[in-house]
């Protein structure tokens, strides 16, 4: 095979700190002046970190969990922040103050004494953060080293295809309006796109599958020249044109990287490591490139193997694969039964309301968790518009979003199911108390009490 296929030369296109960083200093002293807000000294002050971002999630959680408003809501806008930070280290400063305004624009309708001093804090620094981030001094080093490579690869009237790998979908538009935007790259005949996954995303909004394969058929017709794209495209996206391959400030296994490198399939392709200079990100790429060398060595062990060997080593694993999966299975039967139904109950995660009985809910189809007690109409308001899916379903369709009557949190949306309407709740956007604790879920499969299928003729009777 790699004498059919053409490798790739590899290169470290490798970029400085920023000399001086303004915007992302005072976004840092905003969110110092949230934790001195909070009182709580033992607070990170890692800033701008995906530990500082653990820690404040598990923050948030706790404050849910323990009813406690002004914790939890003061969590959440560091977060919001500190992904202002993340963006600010890997885009534009432009795209960061641009998340944070988007965040504060829905954020409006706060009456909490702590939501308006949050509120407060960020109008009175808009106007300084905004000047800032329009200062192109102080811009992002690393666009300045994309901005190189796409000059050196897209020559005028050039037959050049490239895929620019990033990890969010967020860097991913990011990085497609900083090309828009470059002056200098307009005369190069870029014409480029975003691809990226079909996953649920409040800042983004995600690729139906027919979108995606509708970019790829132009990429292969030379009709784009250029994407930028998150994993979605790292596997099994074959372009024998591509010739160049940007991975622009990753950190992932060897395993993506290798995929990523296959995707520059012309002869004399390029495949770039963007990076700064002596980060995690080029040390994870150096270990790679030894685990690739040691993953080759155990293929070659593994096909060396005799054959009887190879087929009972291949039978043990799947004896234990299944006993594992059986004992999984178990426990989770085990914990789904700990607690009465109609002795748990559900919290608002925002506002602590009592809404609904865990005796309440039903599935329908296996997967969308409703409420089928007529009274709980009284805790909800649904928002204008029905929500839009690209694709149509069997036995229901979307109906409104639904968000709590007393504070707005959003709760999920409405289903329409066989003319019925029910209201779909998404688990994270409640505290589900049982008699031992109160606890927030990130999924329905995590609960710790049954819930019965639904039955259309019992409700309907």
């Amino acid at each position: 095979l790699r004498s059919h296929v053409p490798q790739p030369r590899k290169q470290y296109d490798l970029c400085q700190e920023r000399a001086q960083d303004p915007f992302g200093e005072q976004l840092k002293k905003v969110m110092e002046r949230i934790q001195e807000y909070l009182e709580m000294p033992s607070l990170p002050q890692d800033f701008g970190t995906q530990i500082y971002e653990q820690r404040i999630v598990e923050l948030e959680k706790r404050a849910a969990e323990m009813f406690c408003r002004k914790t939890r809501a003061c969590a959440l806008h560091l977060r919001k922040y500190n992904d202002a930070l993340l963006i600010n280290d890997t885009v534009r400063m432009v795209d960061a103050f641009q998340c944070l305004q988007q965040f504060y624009a829905t954020e409006r309708d706060m009456k909490d004494p702590t939501e308006q001093f949050l509120a407060a804090t960020f109008e009175e620094n808009r106007v300084s953060l905004q000047a800032l981030a329009a200062d192109q001094r102080y811009e992002n080093p690393r666009l300045a080293k994309l901005e190189e490579i796409l000059h050196e690869q897209f020559q005028p009237h050039g037959t050049s295809r490239g895929i620019v790998f990033t990890k969010t979908r967020q860097s991913a538009h990011s990085l497609l309006s900083w090309l828009q935007d470059t002056a200098t790259l307009c005369g190069q005949h870029i014409r480029a796109a975003v691809l990226t996954g079909a996953g649920f995303s409040n800042q983004t909004k995600p690729m139906t599958q027919k979108e995606q394969q509708g970019v790829i058929k132009l990429f292969r017709e030379g009709a784009l020249n250029l994407l930028f794209s998150t994993s979605v495209a790292e596997e099994g996206l074959d372009i024998p044109e591509c010739n160049i391959v940007v991975r622009y400030g990753l950190m992932t296994n060897e395993i993506a990287m290798v995929q990523a490198r296959g995707r520059a399939r012309a002869e004399n392709s390029v495949y770039s490591v963007l990076a700064k200079a002596n980060s995690r990100e080029v040390s994870r790429e150096l270990l790679n490139e030894d685990l690739v060398e040691l993953m080759k060595k155990a293929i070659g062990a593994v096909q060396a193997m005799p054959e009887q060997e190879y087929r009972l080593k291949i039978r043990e694993l799947q004896r234990a694969a299944v006993a594992s999966w059986l004992m999984k299975e178990a426990r989770i039967s085990e914990r789904r039964h700990q607690h009465d139904p109609d002795a748990v109950c559900l919290y608002c995660v925002s506002c602590n309301t009592a809404v609904c009985r865990g005796g309440d809910i039903r599935t329908v189809e296996g997967m969308h968790h409703v409420n089928i007690n007529p009274s709980f109409r009284l805790y909800y308001r649904t928002c204008s518009g029905k929500m839009q899916f690209q694709r149509t379903f069997k036995d229901w369709e979307p109906g409104c979003r639904i968000a709590c009557s007393g504070c707005s949190q959003e709760w999920g949306m409405e289903m329409i199911y066989r003319h019925v309407n029910l209201p779909i709740l998404c688990i994270k956007n409640f505290v589900v108390g049982t008699p031992d604790e109160k606890r927030k879920y990130k999924k329905w499969s995590a609960v710790t009490f049954p819930i019965e299928e639904f039955d259309y003729l019992e409700y309907c009777s």
